[in-house]
């Protein structure tokens, strides 16, 4: 088993067997700026932007009310704290979920909660004549975060672009 000398590593770090450590106090909160998406602020732990696959650390403000949107891909929802609702039932405080992909729903939290979400791929946000108005996937997210100084934990970002144009 490796040993890790705390004091020597009070910050993220890469461990000699390739794994991680991401002190998440030291990651800046992002605010989702999707429509309808508001009461949302994230932090990316993990992620796999070809795949489309990432894990969160992330909040729903007391009160908050989110507009219909469709999972592409399944979530895993891993309850610390608080809690929220939607049509087919509760999630509470250490309560595992999993969303299955292809799933449209609008979920709404009273007390707020605190959450670690696995995503397999993005959800798409519909308006209320059920059209699709934003795509909200691990592209948008790391933006966000990359924008608000959040990222400097992740490995770097890859360039997306083969042809680098």
């Amino acid at each position: 088993m490796l040993k890790v000398n705390e004091a020597a590593q009070p910050s993220h770090c890469i461990l000699d067997d390739g794994g991680r450590i991401v002190r998440t106090d030291e990651v800046p909160w992002t605010r989702l700026a999707a429509p309808g998406f508001e009461a949302i602020q994230y932090k990316i732990l993990n992620h796999d932007l070809d795949r489309g696959y990432m894990v969160i650390l992330n909040t729903f403000d007391p009160g908050a009310r989110f507009r219909p949107h469709k999972h592409l891909g399944c979530v895993e929802i891993i309850m610390l704290s608080g809690s929220f609702f939607y049509e087919n039932g509760e999630v509470r405080a250490n309560d595992y979920m999993l969303e299955a992909g292809g799933v449209t729903h609008a979920p709404a939290s009273d007390e707020g909660a605190l959450m670690i979400a696995i995503f397999h791929g993005p959800l798409q946000i519909t308006g209320p004549d059920g059209k699709i108005e934003a795509v909200v996937g691990i592209d948008e997210l790391y933006a966000l975060a990359e924008a608000n100084n959040a990222v400097a934990h992740l490995p770097p970002k890859p360039n997306r672009n083969p042809r680098g144009v």
